[in-house]
């Protein structure tokens, strides 16, 4: 069977009735603003596109867009009691953004410890990088001395717990008092007050002295810049780590700050300390 054109041209013309008859009943009809309900089409010579919506009752009218009319006589795959929609046309994609930034794991003594002694210089430090300490400096620690050095308070340590040197002043002040309790028994109670008064008083203004704990040892080869280390014994003064070097025989030359350098075997232990003032 052959199509003829005037078959064509009444489907079409069914078509256009179908979508006009739809604008007019459907349940997405344009309706009177004045509540007369739906607005019916009418033929409008001045209109764009030659027909506007016209309300019988008051006579409302609303011209209807060159847009419209053709979303109602073009077929289109769309069902014709849909809504009227307005095609935006597609915005282009945004990439989604990429983050380059590596977490890096944290480095721990255990990591950095074994590096090369040339890397033990003054400006490149195995332990974390603190941002915060170039602009809040770290005020020098209590007792340190025009070399560097720095005078600390404890001279006995049992296992993890330091022992002070004030204990053995007010020991002693309670000794003199026992001594002296036949001339007046207040002096069991006065003379160690006085005498742990004394030290504390010496180690705070007189000759100022941080307390300090021994952490552990290690060889001085393996000494990090920055770390407290004792320079005689487990007991005495402390100086901070500024530079390890190798020198001869298998010795390094260990430079703390202030300038003070001791030449020591690459494996006698170092007593490693934690300033507490």
């Amino acid at each position: 069977m052959v199509n003829r054109p005037d078959d064509d041209a009444h489907a079409t013309d069914r078509h256009h009735a179908s979508a006009l008859r739809l604008l007019e009943t459907g349940p997405h009809a344009p309706r009177c603003p004045h509540g007369h309900g739906p607005l019916t089409t009418t033929n409008d010579p001045d209109a764009p596109t030659g027909v506007a919506m016209t309300c019988p009752h008051c006579g409302h009218r609303r011209s209807m867009e060159v847009r419209m009319l053709r979303t109602l006589l073009t077929p289109h795959p769309t069902q014709p009691d849909q809504p009227l929609t307005t095609t935006t046309p597609p915005q282009p994609e945004t990439p989604p953004l990429t983050d380059d930034t590596v977490e890096l794991p944290a480095r721990t003594r255990a990591d950095l410890a074994r590096e090369p002694l040339g890397k033990l210089a003054a400006d490149d430090t195995r332990h974390s990088i603190d941002l915060d300490d170039d602009l809040d400096p770290q005020p020098p620690a209590r007792g340190s001395q025009p070399d560097g050095t720095i005078r600390t308070t404890g001279w006995l340590q049992l296992g993890p717990w330091p022992i002070s040197s004030g204990v053995w002043a007010l020991l002693t002040g309670a000794a003199l008092g026992l001594a002296l309790i036949d001339l007046a028994t207040w002096l069991t109670l006065a003379l160690p007050a006085a005498t742990f008064t004394t030290w504390y008083a010496t180690i705070r203004w007189i000759r100022p002295a941080s307390a300090a704990r021994n952490l552990g040892r290690a060889p001085a080869a393996e000494l990090l810049p920055g770390e407290a280390v004792r320079l005689y014994g487990p007991i005495g003064p402390v100086g901070i780590v500024d530079q390890v070097t190798p020198a001869h025989h298998q010795q390094v030359l260990v430079r703390y700050a202030g300038g003070t350098q001791h030449l020591l075997p690459a494996a006698s232990p170092r007593h490693i300390v934690e300033l507490r003032n």
